[in-house]
């Protein structure tokens, strides 16, 4: 089931999508050093509560229990900061959908502590945007001003952090539930038609439906061009597929058909089955192999997930996996096109007028 690091690496991702059957067959410490690492990338709250099979099999910590505790009081500290403007945001007139991490840990994790990490994201309509920032704005909020890439900011669906005054929460504001070509389907008013009520310790929060939450793990995932950074919308499909049975497939292929994405899905979905995620819970349609020529960045997408990501890939390894795995032609091209305008006139990132936060400016 897992490779000793003897043999050049430990695979420990059985252990988190098989934890009813994985046994433990290698040496315990290169369990417990993989263990550490997942820890490192996700954190040791969700890592501990991922890897408890793991821990009802051995007698000794599968982690430090002080680090976990540790983190868990940092994002208790984190919940309750996210809490507190996200009470503001829902009482106040403007229609608000909770996106991420938030959205995600209240949604369908059996405590939001397990997924608090991140910003607090939020989807409105961009009619509201002025009104939004006016809001966030008279309790000291400003738009974080940081270096950007050589195409500046390019995103057409949210924009640079907006935090507080202390630097002790970031918001990311959205007025697309994800970029192009995501909202070419799972729309705006879509995302809100479906959104449902969940309960945010005593007041009431807006969420998106299940089908659209585990459509924004994949473009997400895809956005992140499978890599690192997207390891925890990875780890959450896999939660919300297992705690949801009655999934609309049929809606889910459907918006991914529209939105031009089905590809990236297919590929997203192929990885989690190569992570040892069981297959009788994704529909057959979409675990068909591969073309021959996407088949090797696909390998090594699945690799660094089961090595958990050692070094940075080669700039040219990831502008080749955008074209193979992340993005139809016609998005590629559009996503190309969008960095050459970048160069030209590179994009801030921050609305016209919005205040700048002078801590971080």
């Amino acid at each position: 089931m897992l490779r000793g690091r003897n043999q050049g690496f430990l695979n420990l991702w059985p252990l988190i999508t098989q934890a009813e059957d994985a046994s433990i067959s290698d040496e315990i410490d290169d369990v417990l050093d993989a263990a550490g690492e997942l820890a490192n990338l996700i954190s040791p709250t969700l890592a501990a509560y991922l890897l408890a099979g793991l821990q009802e099999q051995l007698d000794k910590p599968v982690l430090d229990p002080k680090r976990v505790a540790g983190n868990r009081l940092l994002a208790k500290f984190s919940l309750s900061q996210q809490r507190q403007w996200a009470k503001v945001l829902s009482d106040s007139k403007i229609d608000v959908v909770f996106l991420k991490g938030f959205a995600n840990g209240h949604g369908f994790y059996p405590d939001p502590i397990l997924r608090q990490q991140g910003d607090l994201d939020f989807l409105i309509r961009k009619q509201d945007l002025q009104a939004a920032i006016e809001c966030l704005a008279s309790y000291g909020f400003g738009f974080r001003a940081a270096p950007l890439s050589r195409w500046g900011a390019i995103s057409d669906a949210s924009f640079m952090p907006f935090v507080t005054a202390d630097g002790s929460c970031d918001l990311d504001i959205h007025i697309h539930p994800d970029c192009y070509p995501a909202y070419c389907s799972l729309t705006t008013e879509r995302l809100f038609a479906d959104s449902r009520l969940v309960d945010a310790g005593g007041f009431a929060v807006r969420v998106p439906s299940r089908e659209h939450a585990l459509l924004l793990c994949v473009t997400n995932t895809a956005k992140d061009k499978f890599d690192v950074f997207s390891i925890r919308k990875v780890i959450d499909a896999m939660v919300l597929i297992r705690v949801t049975p009655n999934l609309d497939w049929a809606k889910i292929i459907d918006l991914a058909s529209e939105g031009n994405f089905l590809m990236p899905m297919r590929v997203f979905f192929l990885l989690l089955i190569s992570l040892g995620f069981p297959p009788g819970l994704i529909p057959d349609t979409l675990l068909r192999p591969l073309p021959r020529w996407r088949k090797k960045s696909f390998r090594t997408v699945v690799r660094r997930f089961r090595r958990l990501f050692p070094g940075d890939p080669y700039l040219l390894q990831i502008l080749w996996r955008e074209w193979a795995l992340c993005a139809e032609p016609a998005v590629a091209f559009y996503n190309l096109r969008l960095r050459a305008k970048g160069i030209l006139n590179p994009g801030t990132g921050i609305p016209d007028g919005g205040p700048i936060s002078v801590k971080n400016s």
